[in-house]
Parts: structure tokens; sequence; C-alpha cells
């Protein structure tokens, strides 16, 4: 692995915390009760595990791919190959990238792949000059 970046954001982690505070408490409630166990177990099951995927992005790039994911890389994920990418361009600010698939939280730029074939791909990036480096590394060019 060439680079390695997780984004978070304290604010985005405040605003999820309540999920992560009631739906267990609720489970303990319908455990105590012996009602709808099974269903709340599951729903606080799934509701904790999109809450955790969406609170941290995750970027590698490795020597032939770039891997886009969450925190546990269940539900969101992405790989997009070097050899796909027309060319790359980082732009200044988390939301200017205007690709169909965004991956974002709030960071100090975005990295904007404009790919062959498929949609474009953007992301965050807090780190986008070492970023731009690794990828200008790998023969990636460098568009608008």
């Amino acid at each position: 692995m060439l680079y390695e970046e997780r984004l978070y954001s304290k604010w985005i982690i405040l605003l999820l915390l309540p999920p992560l505070v009631i739906m267990p408490l609720g489970l303990y409630e319908s455990i105590v009760t012996g009602q709808g166990v099974l269903i709340m177990a599951t729903v606080t099951a799934l509701t904790l595990a999109v809450v955790l995927e969406v609170m941290v992005i995750r970027v590698r790039v490795y020597e032939d791919r770039i891997f886009l994911s969450g925190f546990l890389g269940v539900f969101i994920r992405k790989t997009v190959k070097l050899d796909e990418i027309e060319w790359f361009a980082v732009r200044e600010g988390w939301t200017s990238c205007p690709a169909k698939m965004h991956f974002t939280l709030p960071a100090r730029a975005c990295v904007y792949l404009k790919r062959r074939k498929g949609w474009d791909v953007s992301f965050s990036t807090n780190r986008p000059e070492e970023l731009t480096e690794v990828l200008r590394s790998l023969g990636v060019p460098q568009g608008v």
C-alpha cells in the first residue's frame, strides 16, 4: 500500500452518536420485557453497522488501484483500477467535485477521478499534496 487516509468529522460523529446509544438501550428493554427481541436485535445490529460504516471514509492507494470504503468496508466500497483513470484533478474544498459517485466528509480538498468507462468517482482528502504525488508517481495523468 502506497497511501492510506482515514477521514472523519467530529460533527458527523456527534450527530450519529444518539443511534449508537439509543438502539442498544432499546434492545435491552426488549430483552427485559421479552417482546420483539429478534426484531430489535436485527434492527440494532443493522443500524449500528450502517452508522459505523458512514462515520469514516478510508482511502487506500495500491500500485494498481484506489480502494475507497467506509469504516467497516461492508456497505460502502469502491475500487477504481488505475488503468481505468483517464485523469485526476485535486480541487480545493470537499464539495467541489461533481462526480456521480462521491465519497465525502468535510475535508481540505477533493480528488476527482475521470474514468475512461463508467461513472466518474470523487472523494474527500485532507492530504491533497501527498495524494497528488502518489498518483503522479504511478503514472496517472493530472487534468484540470
